[in-house]
């Protein structure tokens, strides 16, 4: 294999486990300061998608939901990262294209947020958007840190290159 697709896949994999793990110790943190479970956000979003819940009031947390919702969350949070990893290190191997993938990061964060909040505000509540915004830049900053650290040319890039400047044009 490739040290360019070694790196990536390697990006990949700990930068989608990085977020999925800022996002479930932060949820465990909110539910276990409001008095709750540290299992409920988990198993009503799990119950919700799997089982058929639709009303927050009936939930029984059960090992099924919290599981098969944590399965989908790591997956989606692996695939995040991978395309997130994959996005970097073409950002590190062509410098021109910096913005455009600030740009790409930042419309697939908007999209997932929207796609989750969507999903989870009719259980959740109205002030749903809080925790999932607050989890969700925890998660980008998280990732983020990782890849820029796993990445030293494009940190170097970063500094030298301001963003929206090509190098070597006057």
């Amino acid at each position: 294999m490739r040290k360019e697709s070694e790196t990536i896949l390697q990006g990949g994999l700990f930068a989608g486990l990085i977020g999925y793990l800022t996002i479930v110790l932060f949820f465990v943190l909110v539910n276990l300061a409001g008095g709750h479970s540290p299992f409920e956000t988990a198993a009503l979003l799990g119950a919700a998608l799997f089982f058929g819940l639709e009303d927050p009031s009936q939930l029984v947390i059960t090992p099924a939901a919290v599981l098969t919702f944590n399965m989908v969350h790591a997956l989606v949070m692996l695939a995040v990262g991978f395309v997130a990893s994959w996005l970097v290190a073409k950002s590190e191997k062509y410098p021109i294209s910096h913005y455009a993938v600030l740009v790409a990061l930042v419309f697939v964060g908007f999209h997932l947020f929207g796609a989750v909040y969507f999903f989870a505000s009719p259980l959740m509540g109205s002030g749903a958007w809080l925790p999932i915004a607050v989890a969700s830049i925890a998660a980008a900053i998280t990732m983020g840190g990782y890849l820029l650290w796993l990445h030293p040319a494009l940190r170097n890039q970063l500094r030298q290159i301001p963003m929206g400047e090509v190098p070597g044009t006057p």
